[in-house]
């Protein structure tokens, strides 16, 4: 529940019981204390009472956690779309479409309606790939790095409406190496360890696209800081090993680039994945021979979709629901069919996987190709049609994965103003307690009763 501002403050001010002409006193005072190193004092302030502040170490593992569901629905997003467009691929006259590339530059498979007989040439001229940052290499992975202080690592990725972000919370019992990249992963972050001759370093690895360069900020630890800190004014910190790029490459004469090595639109109804700098050549035809091999990419199609939702499980029981809604919600339209029908062509259910007979299915293809085309390609209506219109169902407004990360996400926006409400007043409260130190380390501590001939440290305010 968020709390009020009032009641926030209220929370916070352990160090506003004095009255208000002394908070006047103080504020008058502000020259004073600037000329006695103010600025340290307020960072120095400042973190001790984030770090001794026990609401925000809950906001922070609750956006730690949200995040990673993000990140979770995210990868299900990108798996349930792939399902969708091979679904979309073999529906209609595409069952009966062959497919043959020459070359290695690129494969292609059909991805939607519009793929007509012919010839294309690909000429792949650029690879996309993610940005790479590495932190010098320390000789132990387990050991504390710093003093433990908490300390928050920020990393932005990408800027506009498609910028994001992900906000770590390191601490004593994960500030090490091993640590932090477990924190980061967790995070749904691509982080590693990677060991040579000088010890282990850290790798992390953004999204491909050079749209997506990363920005990495700490506050909090300066050893961290100076280990961990990447971009625009960040002193030491990590080197860049490889830059964020986009894939380019020439289709049938023109020029097509593409944050990922993916193009789904350079041939009509024909998804390329670009692999290496060269030429391919794609031809396209019509073949009845082609329903076999067809009818066997989307069942492979349905088990490698299975196969991801399981990789995305946890363990905990209410995150582990969402990847089991959207299987069951797939396996409705097997629900819906026939077994008997799907078996006579050679399409069985086991534990959750589709299972197929190939010389069942090439039998029913030769006794009445039509009967298999209608039963599996017919547009609107076949199983290939079915599956792609329930994976859409689920990808858009009022399915299961768009509502899901709706909902996430204004979670996220609302720890987020907490986080933001907590932190200014913490803040001001830096400033008060700052200003008390300087007057009543430097001679003006009569203003608290305090004796002058002692000097006081910070802490002693704060104790």
């Amino acid at each position: 529940m968020r709390l009020p501002a009032r009641q926030l403050e209220d929370k916070l001010a352990p160090w506003e019981g004095h009255n208000s002409s002394m908070s006047s006193s103080i504020s008058s005072s502000a020259q004073l204390a600037g000329a006695l190193g103010q600025t340290d004092l307020y960072a120095s302030a400042t973190q001790s009472l984030l770090a001794r502040h026990p609401g925000l170490k809950t906001i922070d593992a609750q956006l730690s956690r949200d995040t990673a569901r993000l990140s979770s629905i995210g990868r299900m997003a990108l798996a349930l779309d792939a399902f969708r467009a091979r679904a979309n691929g073999v529906a209609g006259e595409n069952l009966g479409t062959a497919i043959k590339v020459d070359g290695k530059a690129a494969s292609a498979q059909l991805s939607g309606s519009g793929a007509a007989a012919g010839t294309h040439t690909i000429e792949v001229q650029q690879l996309a790939q993610g940005q790479r940052l590495v932190a010098r290499a320390l000789p132990d992975k387990d050991k504390a790095i710093g003093t433990g202080a908490p300390t928050l690592i920020r990393i932005e990725t990408g800027s506009g409406k498609e910028a994001s972000s992900v906000t770590l919370r390191i601490e004593q019992g994960n500030n090490t190496l091993d640590g932090i990249a477990k924190a980061m992963r967790e995070a749904g972050l691509d982080a590693k360890l990677v060991e040579d001759g000088k010890g282990f370093a850290l790798n992390l690895s953004g999204k491909p696209g050079a749209a997506n360069g990363m920005r990495v900020t700490v506050e909090g630890d300066g050893a961290l800081g100076a280990l961990l800190s990447y971009g625009s004014g960040a002193a030491g910190g990590m080197s860049q090993q490889a830059a964020a790029q986009d894939a380019r490459a020439v289709v049938d004469g023109k020029a097509v680039t593409s944050s990922t090595n993916t193009l789904d639109k350079g041939i009509a109804g024909v998804s390329l994945s670009l692999s290496a700098i060269g030429k391919s050549e794609v031809k396209l035809a019509r073949d009845p021979a082609a329903v076999a091999g067809n009818v066997k990419q989307l069942v492979e199609a349905f088990n490698t979709l299975g196969a991801s939702l399981d990789g995305l499980k946890t363990g905990d029981a209410t995150q582990d629901s969402l990847p089991a809604r959207v299987r069951l919600e797939i396996g409705r339209v097997l629900d819906a069919a026939d077994p008997k029908v799907l078996a006579d062509i050679g399409i069985t259910r086991k534990d959750g996987k589709l299972v197929l007979d190939t010389k069942k299915l090439e039998a029913a293809i030769a006794a009445d190709p039509n009967r298999v085309t209608d039963l599996v390609g017919k547009p609107g209506a076949g199983l290939a049609a079915q599956f792609a219109q329930s994976a859409t169902r689920q990808l858009t407004q009022g399915g299961i994965l768009a509502d899901q990360a709706s909902a996430v996400q204004d979670h996220v926006d609302k720890l987020s103003a907490q986080k933001a409400q907590v932190t200014d007043i913490v803040q001001r409260q830096a400033v008060l307690l700052a200003q008390q130190y300087s007057l009543g380390g430097t001679g003006g501590s009569s203003l608290f009763g305090l004796s002058g001939n002692k000097p006081l440290s910070l802490f002693d305010f704060m104790a």
